[in-house]
């Protein structure tokens, strides 16, 4: 029986909301084509679904490709998304993290450059393990190297540096 509100119409759901879901679904959809198989798995995908992502991979943007999104999408929209969803906000949250720790080595190489021996003093207390004599020669080569205004290979070995010290902390 239908439910029905105090005026006697028919309560139905809102057609917008739902469109709004079914196109989130297909944004996660479409987000897990290129997820890894065993990932999928992990997620609680059935057999149906992992092998009809991986053929949408395998497919080029066509019309057949959207149908099969769409046929993925109804597919998923009988199935908890909320795994899914948490999967792809924590793998945003550790790409974000990533490009911070990025800028902030980018940010070190150029105070390095621009001021010199009192910022490498405040990176070796930060980073205690590193070579103060490595860095201080490349310091002094990229230095040398942006006043010549020749390319920046020791500007960019500078960086990779700075990366390795900060990873192996």
């Amino acid at each position: 029986m239908r439910e029905v509100d105090e005026d006697g119409f028919a309560i139905r759901p809102n057609k917008s909301e739902q469109k709004r879901q079914l196109a989130a679904i297909q944004e996660l959809v479409i987000s897990l084509i290129g997820v890894p198989e065993r990932v999928q798995r992990q997620l609680g995908l059935d057999d149906q679904m992992v092998e009809g992502l991986k053929q949408a991979g395998n497919m080029k943007a066509s019309s057949a490709r959207k149908r099969l999104v769409k046929h993925l999408t109804k597919l998923m929209s009988k199935l908890d998304t909320q795994p899914i969803a948490d999967y792809f906000a924590q793998e945003g949250l550790r790409q974000q993290q990533a490009n911070q720790a990025f800028h902030a080595l980018e940010k070190w190489r150029d105070q390095m450059l621009e001021a010199g021996d009192e910022v490498l003093q405040e990176f070796l207390e930060r980073y205690s393990h590193a070579d103060r004599q490595q860095l201080r020669q490349m310091v002094r080569s990229a230095q040398k190297e942006r006043e010549t205004g020749k390319p920046a290979g020791a500007g960019k070995k500078l960086f990779r540096l700075l990366r390795e010290i900060a990873e192996s902390e």
